[in-house]
């Protein structure tokens, strides 16, 4: 029963990682109260996976953490936003998963803008959206293990 609940929480993640990299397409942030919802639903997945371990969790948040703290020494070239969305997902992911989802959105991010340079839509000072890949990463690496 509970593991039903956990996978039903880990794929409202995704859809609010969803929703996260649209807004963030659009607006180029991402709302508080967003976060929250975020947030909460990603520590009642963690809650109720039982057999989750703590320091896995605390791994996990620590690689978002790690980005805020990027994020504020290189003065928001990398968004706080972004930070605080893998820092949460971090908790339900666990260190590896989480990992290996910021690896592959950092590879999407890659090529996204390799794309942007080809057909010189921006230069190297244009800023993307990272939500969206990050959605990528989620599902590839964190959904699906």
């Amino acid at each position: 029963m509970y593991f039903m609940i956990h996978r039903v929480l880990v794929v409202v993640v995704g859809v609010l990682l969803l929703i996260a990299g649209i807004t963030d397409i659009r607006k180029r942030q991402v709302s508080r109260r967003f976060l929250i919802l975020l947030t909460l639903v990603c520590i009642v997945a963690v809650l109720v996976r039982g057999s989750f371990a703590v320091m896995d969790a605390a791994g996990g948040m620590a690689i978002g953490l790690c980005v805020i703290g990027i994020s504020m020494i290189s003065r928001e070239q990398i968004g706080r936003g972004d930070g605080i969305v893998i820092a949460v997902i971090g908790l339900v992911l666990g260190f590896r998963r989480c990992l290996a989802a910021v690896s592959v959105a950092s590879l999407v991010m890659c090529a996204a803008a390799i794309v942007v340079l080809l057909f010189k839509k921006g230069n190297r000072r244009t800023q993307l959206a990272f939500l969206p890949a990050l959605f990528v990463g989620y599902v590839l690496c964190g959904a699906g293990g």
